[in-house]
């Protein structure tokens, strides 16, 4: 959640941007992903081992695509799920590097996640704790007391660098309630009708300990890193009336707010974005129109994008056609209407996963009673 949401006339600011940013002067916002079911630890740590057997993912998002050096994001994690103990457990990786003076964050986290199962409802609690490292090229900036009105850049800047790594820990938590089940009369309109509410902290030491100091300055300020709060929810609801056409046919709704900033659940002085929209899936494949917004009102002033997105499961070579998928691929663009982005061009998604050893069964160490009353929700469509 970068300060890309923030609509900016001249892009020819970002080295201004960057320079009030190392100097902490603005809170630093974290990327922000349009396909973000598909980067799920990134989203919640409660996430992880959500599939059975061990998955690897991968992201790859371009942004401001038409100015030089815009904002790149990087992201891979791998997971596993233990079922025996419940548990899951996973390593994300994460890379963001942006700006003239290629300020480049990198952060490696091991993730871990707890699920208590139900007869129709699982809880997932997870938390991931990881080590944030920044680096910065002082030498392509320029700053305004090193400029001539008549001759430009000719003056030394007061501005003295102190570091041009720092390092620091951080930590997440996060939960999940999923159900299975359905609606309607006699529950016949709507079938294993699929729904989660999710809740997390990102940054959480800051947010807990207002004291707590993330040594995240370039020049050796006691700056604190800016928590972010996200909220995200959805369903999959399946339209049984194609079913004897022999296709699978379901909506999501999907939505997610994020809050990033010093105060609390603060409107008004937290960075706020909210994006809503609807999947239309059609067996292994699905087509997304979402709907980004510093506020979920349209206005001219606040909207950012439109989100069209892509994708698909596929079994893969090798495997039996009736076995579950084991490969999602995705695609998106932001559709850009106002602020800095159509002058800087659109922004582009890309996603993948794959699950290997994805027919094991993730209930298979429970036996008799113990599995028709608890059970661990698979994960056959999207989440």
């Amino acid at each position: 959640m970068k300060s890309r949401w923030t609509p900016i006339r001249g892009y020819r600011l970002l080295p201004l941007l960057l320079f009030l940013f190392s100097y902490g002067l603005s809170s630093a916002q974290d990327p922000s992903f349009s396909q973000f079911y598909a980067n799920r630890i990134y989203l919640n740590p409660a996430f992880a081992g959500l599939e059975p057997g061990i998955g690897v993912s991968g992201v790859a998002r371009m942004q401001w695509a038409r100015v030089d050096n815009g904002f790149r994001t990087y992201g891979f994690s791998a997971e596993m799920q233990v079922p025996a103990a419940r548990l899951g457990l996973g390593l994300h990786l994460l890379n963001n590097t942006e700006g003239l003076g290629r300020l480049a964050t990198n952060q490696a986290g091991l993730v871990l996640s707890y699920t208590i199962p139900g007869r129709n409802d699982n809880l997932h609690f997870g938390m991931e704790g990881r080590l944030v490292q920044k680096s910065l090229d002082w030498d392509p900036l320029v700053f305004s007391d090193q400029l001539d009105p008549v001759y430009g850049v000719v003056n030394a800047t007061s501005v003295v660098p102190v570091f041009d790594r720092v390092f620091f820990g951080d930590f997440d938590f996060g939960m999940v309630w999923r159900h299975e089940g359905g609606f309607g009369q006699g529950k016949r309109n709507a079938s294993r009708v699929r729904s989660h509410l999710g809740l997390s902290f990102h940054h959480l030491p800051y947010l807990v300990n207002r004291s707590a100091r993330g040594n995240d300055s370039f020049l050796n300020l006691d700056t604190r890193v800016a928590p972010r709060t996200t909220f995200h929810g959805g369903m999959i609801i399946p339209i049984t009336i194609f079913r004897g056409a022999g296709m699978d046919i379901s909506f999501s709704p999907n939505f997610k707010l994020d809050m990033q900033g010093y105060k609390f659940l603060s409107f008004k002085e937290n960075m706020t974005v909210g994006t809503l929209g609807l999947y239309g899936l059609v067996s292994n494949f699905y087509l997304g129109v979402l709907y980004q917004n510093r506020v979920f009102l349209p206005n001219a002033f606040h909207t950012d994008a439109f989100i069209l997105s892509i994708g698909g499961y596929t079994n893969g070579p090798g495997n039996r056609r009736d076995a579950p998928p084991s490969f999602f691929f995705g695609v998106s663009a932001d559709l850009n209407s106002t602020g800095v982005g159509p002058a800087a061009g659109s922004v582009f998604e890309v996603n993948f996963r794959y699950q290997f050893a994805n027919g094991s069964n993730a209930n298979a160490h429970m036996r008799g009673p113990s599995l028709r009353k608890n059970r661990v929700l698979d994960c056959r469509h999207f989440f």
